[in-house]
C-alpha cells in the first residue's frame, strides 16, 4: 500500500501537496495535527474532492472542535467515514476539552488501519489494544515541539517494534517551534532479530513524501506476536 505523509505550513499548500502524493499512486494520505489553529479552518471539502477523485482516504490531521481533538477518516467516495478522538488529552487541552472515549480502527483494501493522536502513543496499552483487534498499520498525526522530537520519534519506534506493525507519523511544520520531521517505521525481520527499518525520515521543510508499506512482509512476526501474547494477573507480595 502506498502511503502519503504531508507537512503543510498553509491551506493551498496541504490541498497542493496531498494532490501531488495522490498522483504518486498514494491510497491513504496522513496530515499532522493541528496544522491549522482548529477544526473550522481546515477546508475538509477540498480534501473530499480529491479522495472522491482519486479513489482514497485522506486523514486530513487531528484538530480542536471546541469539545474534542478529532480526527475525520475521509474515504475514497469522499465521505467523512468516522471521527477519530484524541482518548490522552496533553497539556491545558485537559481543561478545555473532552478526551475520547474509544479508539479507531478503519479497513482499506483489506487493510486494517488504527488511528492514534499524538499523545496517544505515549500509551502503549492503548496501541496494544488496537493491535490486539487486528491492526496492521498505525496513523499518527502530532504536533511535537523541536525540543521533544528525539523522544517522540524513540516512541514511534518502540510501538512499531512491540507490536509488529508500520507505524506512519505526520508531525506539524510552523518553525522554529514545531520542525515537521515526520517519519515512517516499519519493522523488519533480520534472520530472526526485529529491527525497525526507517521507510520515511522527513526533514524540517513544507514537504510531502509517498512510501510504500509492505503488510505482508511482516504479517508473519505480527501473527506471531498476536499469539505470544498474555495478559498476565498481578500478585502483590505483602
Amino acid at each position: 500500500m502506498k502511503v502519503g505523509i504531508v507537512q503543510p505550513r498553509s491551506k493551498e499548500n496541504a490541498i497542493k501537496m496531498t494532490e501531488e502524493t495522490l498522483k504518486e499512486g498514494a491510497e491513504v494520505v496522513l496530515l499532522p495535527e493541528k496544522w491549522v489553529p482548529s477544526f473550522d479552518d481546515v477546508p475538509l471539502p477540498e480534501f473530499q474532492k480529491l479522495a472522491m477523485k482519486y479513489t482514497a482516504m485522506i486523514i486530513p490531521g487531528a484538530f480542536e472542535d471546541g469539545v474534542s481533538v478529532i480526527s475525520p477518516i475521509v474515504d475514497r467516495n469522499g465521505n467523512v467515514k468516522g471521527i477519530a478522538k484524541k482518548v490522552h488529552l496533553f497539556g491545558d487541552e485537559k481543561g478545555r476539552l473532552f478526551p475520547g472515549e474509544e479508539l479507531v480502527i478503519t479497513n482499506y483494501n483489506g487493510v486494517k488501519i488504527g488511528i492514534a493522536i499524538c499523545y496517544d502513543v505515549d500509551f502503549p496499552e492503548s496501541i496494544r489494544e488496537l493491535f490486539r483487534r487486528g491492526m496492521e498499520m498505525l496513523l499518527v498525526p502530532s504536533k511535537i515541539r523541536k525540543e521533544g522530537i528525539d523522544i517522540w520519534r524513540a516512541y514511534l519506534m518502540i510501538r512499531a517494534l512491540e507490536n509488529r506493525v508500520a507505524v506512519i507519523n505526520a508531525n506539524a511544520f510552523n518553525p522554529p517551534n514545531y520542525p515537521g520531521m515526520s517519519i515512517a517505521i516499519a519493522p523488519e525481520n533480520d534472520n530472526g532479530i526485529v529491527r525497525p527499518m526507517i521507510l520515511a525520515d522527513m526533514k524540517e521543510n513544507e514537504e510531502w513524501k509517498v512510501i510504500e508499506v509492505d503488510t505482508l512482509r511482516y504479517m508473519q512476526i505480527r501473527s506471531q506476536r498476536l499469539e505470544e501474547y498474555i495478559d498476565p494477573k498481578v500478585k502483590e507480595l505483602r
